[in-house]
């Protein structure tokens, strides 16, 4: 149970001094990801054929070059021109951006989108508050997924081992915000998000008899969890 990758035990021996992202993908070995993960499935069902999408934060997913083929107007951005280079060979267009400077993302986020996709980057902000602030006026809805760092296996590595999860790979500072999936829930709406459906796209299974645990029980089962939020639309979660 507890050789789950984000409750290794880490490594803190010969760290880099910083995260510098082309590294980072140097170290792990950038190429657009074989398939789609769970919640990248369920995006590519939400978002119909041509929607204006924005994928900020994208990384290795396959999910634009397969809402390209769907029919959708998709833009990628992210802070490594590594990864933009590897887009831009789908003919894809990217735009650099450090998402930890709200003035970055003014000078990129310029147009309207149908959706605003940020699948695991909001816990690697230190002011992700601020970041959606200012997205959210160029999108009717965002689909966000963070960890749920209240999941199950995280309590009971604690209880019996008494380590946190560790949630990076390259440098402990990878990530630098953390939220159970209350916590979540209670900061959208803090930030006037309405949360219209939520997904519990990873977590137990026990070989898929218990998906409907993790469904029911998202802040104890799931680990992965996609949020569907309006900018000021009806909350109907």
């Amino acid at each position: 149970m507890f050789n789950y990758l984000w409750i290794r035990k880490p490594d803190f021996t010969n760290l880099p001094d910083t995260v510098e992202y082309n590294d980072y993908w140097n170290f792990r070995g950038w190429q657009i990801n074989k398939s789609l993960k769970s919640r990248e499935k369920i995006a590519l069902e939400i978002i119909p054929p041509g929607s204006k999408v924005l994928d900020l934060g994208c990384g290795n997913s396959l999910l634009p070059i397969k809402l390209k083929e769907k029919g959708v107007e998709v833009e990628v951005a992210d802070i490594s021109d590594k990864v933009l280079k590897g887009y831009s060979e789908s003919h894809i267009q990217g735009n650099v951006v450090d998402l930890s400077n709200v003035e970055s993302i003014k000078a990129v986020v310029k147009k309207k989108y149908d959706f605003i996709i940020m699948f695991e980057v909001l816990e690697h902000l230190k002011y992700p508050e601020q970041v959606l602030a200012v997205l959210s006026e160029h999108t009717q809805e965002f689909l966000i997924t963070v960890p749920n760092s209240a999941a199950y296996y995280y309590r009971f590595n604690l209880l019996i081992n008494g380590r946190f999860f560790t949630q990076w790979i390259y440098h402990p500072a990878e990530h630098l915000r953390y939220w159970s999936y209350i916590d979540f829930i209670d900061w959208l709406t803090a930030l006037n998000l309405n949360v219209i459906q939520t997904y519990a796209t990873d977590g137990l299974s026990a070989k898929g008899t218990l998906i409907w645990l993790r469904k029911l029980w998202k802040n104890m089962f799931a680990d992965k969890i996609l949020y569907r939020c309006k900018v000021n639309g009806i909350n109907a979660r």
